[in-house]
């Protein structure tokens, strides 16, 4: 098999996530650093993605993705300035978000998922419902989506000892963040480069 592409800085890549060789989502980003160390994506306000819905338009659950019931929509991916940054191999990624316009630091995600792979045009992964919210000046933390979290477990989708594993990876990601010593932390003063557009999809975005 051919070694696939790093990817350029300023480069507009597609991740997706992929459930039974079906699409669950897809979203532009831009490239910002594609690194052993670490990869930098890059999703700037009014970034349009396909996010799945049931085909009576409303929210999906564990349950939809258990029986394959969704459709792909047209959706803003984020109101913010954002960045995603993953270690390679690593299940989980974070986010940095900013308010817009202003660039103001909003908080740190952390959002679990399985590991991401490369493909031609970007990565697939998928999430895995739970996130953690850390606050801007570190103080605090909470969790995000433990109902949809215990859905995807009740369901079958997450065994209880990898529910446990993804808890576990994900409070120490936090105290991580906390310390300030993570590769994560010194992000928070990036500022995107001006001439980029907002991404859109490629053609062949949605090829499995």
């Amino acid at each position: 098999m051919a070694k696939l592409k790093h990817f350029s800085p300023g480069q507009t890549i597609v991740l997706r996530e992929v459930v039974h060789n079906k699409l669950w989502s897809a979203k532009p980003v831009i490239v910002v650093q594609d690194m052993p160390e670490l990869l930098v994506f890059y999703a700037p306000p009014a970034t349009m993605a396909k996010k799945p819905k049931t085909p009576a338009g409303s929210r999906v659950k564990a349950a939809n993705r258990v029986n394959d019931d969704w459709i792909l929509i047209d959706s803003p991916w984020t109101d913010y300035d954002l960045l995603r940054m993953t270690i390679p191999g690593s299940i989980y990624s974070v986010l940095a978000f900013w308010d817009s316009p202003g660039m103001r630091f909003h908080d740190w995600y952390i959002n679990m998922e399985d590991p991401l792979r490369r493909t031609g045009f970007g990565f697939d992964y998928l999430d895995q419902w739970l996130d953690a919210i850390v606050a801007p000046d570190l103080s605090a933390w909470h969790w995000k989506d433990e109902d949809e979290f215990a859905e995807a477990i009740d369901a079958g989708l997450i065994s209880k000892d990898k529910s446990v594993v993804i808890r576990t990876e994900a409070e120490r990601v936090v105290k991580w963040i906390q310390s300030g010593k993570s590769p994560f932390n010194s992000w928070e003063k990036w500022r995107p480069d001006p001439s980029w557009q907002i991404p859109v999809l490629p053609d062949g975005w949605d090829v499995l």
